[in-house]
Parts: structure tokens; sequence; C-alpha cells
């Protein structure tokens, strides 16, 4: 109803607006032509008809006009003729009277030129002591006519003006309020349209009224979303499946690689040199299990597949163990790591999967040792403040790569997927921003001051009012 009501003022408005620039257009006009008017045909005659008529005086028993100020050309300026008439009729005085005007007029020939013209003459009559004064226009300049109502006539039309105008403003309203409810209706059928192509369904608007060509565009703009929702759905569905085929499919000579290379690697019989190599072979053939295992999880949570197991776990035990687990590896060998927990992130307690959330920190913990094979140093900070938990690895090495970064803010934008042709590989990091968004946390990657990597991630603490051991009501 705020709709309509917004709609009905909107049309009042617009109907005021246009009756009010009609009035001011229409009087902007009429002003212009009067100026116009005046300032190339206003000066048809020097002096007002009875101006003229006031300067004939009678001197010596005949008249004169008073050229004490002007001539009688200057008088006349503009009028073709002049001439008074005695009450009987005859022509006392003339100026440039043509010679078939000339003669004496009765009473009614005098009534019709001074209601309609002399001769085709346009004419102007005053009543003066000394006779009738008649001035003549040349022909054609004007226009005579004469309006005549009755008063009982008059009276009803000024009575019958005031509810004529109320009923016209009635009318006006009620066409407004009638069209603002036929447009509210119409927008009202494309907002549910809106509405059910913002939720995702598909949307079938009524193609009528003003808003029919708002309605077909969004019908076909429903259309093409449905046509396209089930191409990327498609898609998906078989990036799913060959993702989940070639993991399976290469889960099993992958384990005899790595087996035969570990037999290898522990047989004493060959040479040291073949033994390093088959080292060598055990450990790609683990970075692959990892690489594989990411590539699952990853793909699991960009399409909410995987469950998250979450339970009250504090944050201090989770982070120890993955340092633990770390330093007990053999990444670890080149790398010194400096843990250090302040004792609110201790005791600060998480809402959340464990075993994610111990997948993101071994990530971050073996990037660092992965890309820095001449050995670095890594540091392990944990701090709580504000109902936030912030863990920070960082390591003096040589830091990400600006196309690292670049492809991690694409990737965190959802305008790229990690792993696509030319793109750096940042799959386990990609991983780790997931997870950190599946527990409604982020992660933030920047360079390490004064050289080196630094990855954040803050993750939300539990309520301080979930009992331990039990999980708190969804948000």
């Amino acid at each position: 109803m705020k709709t309509l009501g917004r709609l009905v003022r909107r049309y009042i408005l617009t109907a005021v607006g246009i009756t009010l620039g009609i009035l001011l257009l229409a009087a902007g006009t009429f002003i212009g032509f009067i100026v116009w008017w005046d300032r190339y045909y206003g000066d048809l005659a020097a002096y007002a008809p009875h101006r003229v008529a006031n300067a004939l005086r009678e001197e010596n028993g005949a008249l004169v006009l008073d050229e004490g100020q002007h001539t009688a050309q200057e008088w006349l300026a503009g009028y073709a003729w002049a001439m008074v008439l005695d009450d009987d009729g005859n022509v006392v005085w003339k100026y440039r009277l043509p010679p078939e005007l000339d003669h004496r007029y009765t009473l009614s020939q005098a009534v019709a030129f001074a209601r309609w013209y002399l001769d085709d003459w346009p004419t102007v009559s005053y009543l003066c002591d000394y006779g009738t004064f008649v001035v003549g226009y040349p022909k054609g300049t004007l226009v005579r006519w004469n309006l005549y109502m009755e008063r009982r006539l008059f009276d009803g039309a000024v009575a019958t003006l005031r509810p004529l105008l109320a009923a016209d403003l009635v009318l006006v309203v009620a066409i407004c309020v009638f069209s603002a409810w036929r447009m509210h209706k119409n927008l009202k059928n494309v907002e549910q349209g809106l509405e059910r192509l913002a939720a995702g369904q598909p949307a079938v608007v009524a193609q009528a009224g003003a808003t029919a060509e708002l309605a077909e565009r969004l019908n076909r703009t429903g259309e093409h979303l449905r046509r396209q929702n089930e191409l990327i759905a498609r898609r998906d569905t078989a990036r799913t499946n060959w993702i989940a085929g070639v993991s399976h499919d290469i889960r099993t000579p992958l384990a005899l690689i790595m087996g035969y290379a570990e037999q290898l690697q522990n047989d004493a019989a060959l040479p040291a040199a073949s033994r390093e190599k088959a080292a060598a072979i055990a450990a790609q053939g683990q970075k692959i299990k990892a690489l594989v295992s990411d590539l699952n999880l990853t793909s699991k949570l960009q399409y909410n597949a995987q469950p998250l197991r979450r339970a009250p776990v504090q944050a201090g035990p989770l982070l120890r163990r993955a340092v633990t687990d770390f330093c007990n590896s053999g990444l670890a060998e080149r790398c010194g790591v400096d843990f250090a927990v302040s004792p609110a992130a201790e005791a600060a307690v998480l809402d959340a999967d464990a075993g994610l959330l111990a997948r993101a920190f071994e990530n971050l913990l073996n990037n660092a040792a992965r890309h820095n094979p001449g050995g670095c140093a890594v540091t392990v900070r944990a701090e709580a403040a504000g109902g936030r938990l912030a863990v920070t690895v960082a390591d003096d090495g040589a830091g990400y790569p600006p196309a690292v970064l670049a492809a991690l803010g694409t990737a965190a934008a959802g305008e790229g997927t990690p792993g696509t042709a030319g793109a750096p590989h940042i799959l386990g990091l990609h991983l780790v921003e997931q997870i950190a968004a599946a527990h409604g946390g982020s992660a933030d990657f920047a360079q390490n001051a004064p050289h080196g990597a630094k990855a954040t991630v803050t993750l939300p603490l539990a309520p301080a009012e979930t009992p331990p051991g039990r999980r708190p009501p969804p948000a």
C-alpha cells in the first residue's frame, strides 16, 4: 500500500505540474505576443481616438485641432481619416475624408457604423459636446465584434463554474488514482517475478498493461538464467564426477609407487644414490597424494558437499598438535619453528570442525617448508580478542610471488578457479581460504617484512554460554 500511495501522489503531482506548466506556457505566450505586437504593430496610431477627440475645440464657430503641441498630421498619424457629425448627421469637420464618405448620415447609418464598419473602414466613435467624433482606420487593420449575454445566462454560467471545477478536480484525482492502481498492479507482478528470480526460481510474468515490455524482458531474462543454471549445474556435476573419478583411479597406482619407493629407499643392497632417488620418488608421491586430497576437499567445499562436523574445540591444543605434527614430519628438517599462543588464545573455544582446521594449518606450515628448500624460520602466533581468534603463520623465506597474491585475490572474489591454465599453483592456499570461510572467518595473505610470506587466519569464537562438549545452536 505504501507503493500505491506513492504512485497516487506522483500521479496527482504530475497532473498538477502539467496543468501549471500549461497555464504558465499560455501566460508566457500571451505576454510574449503582446510584447511582439507592441514592438512591431503597436505604433499603428500615435494617439488614442479619445485624445484626438479631446484635442478638437470650437473657434469662431468652426472646429479646429489644438496644434499648440502637435500638428493635425501628428495627431492623426496612423489613422486613415476622421470626421465630426452634428446632431442632424451632417459632416461639420473632416480630415482626409474619402469623397464617397463625405455626405449626410441618417441615424440608422450612424448606429450601423458605430457598431460595425463604414464601407469596410473600421471606425471608432465618440460623443462630444460639439457632436459625434468618428475616426477611421485603414481597411483590414482592425477586427470588430460585439458580444452580448443575458444576465440570467451569465449568472447561471458563473454559478455552474464552481461545481464544474470541483467535478473536474474529482475526475482528475479519480483518473490519477485508477492509473496509479493499474500501474501498481503491473509493477507488483514484475516485483514478484524479480523476487522469484532472486530466489533462483523460474519467473513468468503476465505481459499486459504499461509494464508489458518490461515483463517480456523479465521473462526472457528468467529463461536465459534458467538455461544458464542448467548448463552450470551440468558442468559442475561433470567436474565433480571427473575429480572423484581421477582421485579414485589414481589412488591404487600411487599407493604402489609409494610402497615400492619406500622399499627401495630402505633396501641396503642398493647404492646410496639409488636410495636417494627412491626417497625423492616417495616424497613426490606423498606430494601428489596431498594434492589429490586437497583437490577433492576444495571441490566438496566449493559445492557445500563437505559436511562440517562442528564441535567445541580449544584453540591452544589444536594449534599445538598442528605444529607438533609439522615438526615430526620430514619437511620440518630445514625449518625452525617459533610457536607462541597468548593466554586468551590458549583458552579460546571454537565451534569448528577440528579436522578441517588442522588441515588448514597443516597446509600453511607445509607451504612455508616446500617453497623454501634452502630452509627458513617459521613463526606461529595466536591472539584472541573481540570474539575472534587470529592465527598468523609467517616465514622469512622467499615470500609469495606477485602472481600468487593476484591469483589468491581473484579466487577469493569468486572470479576464477585455482589451477586453471596459466595460473600459479595455489590449491593449498585456496583450500585454507575455503576452510576459513566455511567457519565464518577469513584468510589473508601478504608479504612478511622485511622478507618472507605471512598468512593470517581469523575465526569467530564460540559463544561463551555454550556448555563444554555441546554444539551451539546455528546462527
